[in-house]
Formats: C-alpha cells, structure tokens, sequence
C-alpha cells in the first residue's frame, strides 16, 4: 500500500517513478512476484474427501472471513492493472514531466 501512495504522489512530477510505484504496490498487494501469475487458492478446512462427499459442511467464521479477503485483494489487484494499463498509455501518448518540459523549452528556443 505504501509504494501506491507514494506512487501517487510522485505522479505530478514523475510519471515513470509513478509507474514504477504502483506497479511494485500492485505485485506486494496479490503477493505474486509479478512473472508466474498465479494467485492465491480459496481457503477450506476440510478435508478433500469429506468435500467430495454429498455431505454439505456449513463453512467457519474464519474460512468467510479469509475467502472474503481474498476477493478483495483480487478486485484491489484488477483495478491496479486497470490502473497500471491507463497510466502507461497516458505516458506513451503524453510522455512524462520530463519530456513536456524538453518540448516547451526546445519550442522556446526556436522562438
């Protein structure tokens, strides 16, 4: 979370720090490492076979609460992609702070 504001905040003057940020928040936020892509597994305490009987068991307080957080961090996770994805098309059509102020500055001294 603390790479997210941070990335946020350095968005005014650096969109490639802001990126970079995010992207780090994002990969601590699934606990992925940000190449094998697989996500965490729903949690049960029961075993595989008394799961594959046609007896129903209720779930525990603790398995909602975990399966809970778990869909949770996948939505946080889904709309940093989404977020991730909108960023690096802003700066590949805009560019960064840095590039803006090379135009200006350029532009300025062909005037």
């Amino acid at each position: 979370m603390q790479n997210i504001a941070e990335g946020s905040q350095a968005s005014a003057t650096s969109k490639k720090m802001e990126l970079k940020e995010i992207h780090a928040g994002r990969d601590g936020q699934s606990g992925r490492n940000g190449r094998n892509g697989q996500g965490a597994a729903a949690v049960s305490t029961g075993s595989m076979s008394s799961m594959s009987s046609t007896k129903s068991t209720k779930p525990s307080y603790p398995e909602i609460v975990a399966n809970a957080a778990l869909i949770l961090i996948t939505v946080a996770c889904s709309l940093l992609d989404r977020q991730l994805a909108a960023q690096a098309k802003s700066f590949e059509q805009e560019g960064g702070f840095s590039e803006r102020l090379y135009k200006v500055r350029s532009a300025k001294r062909k005037a």
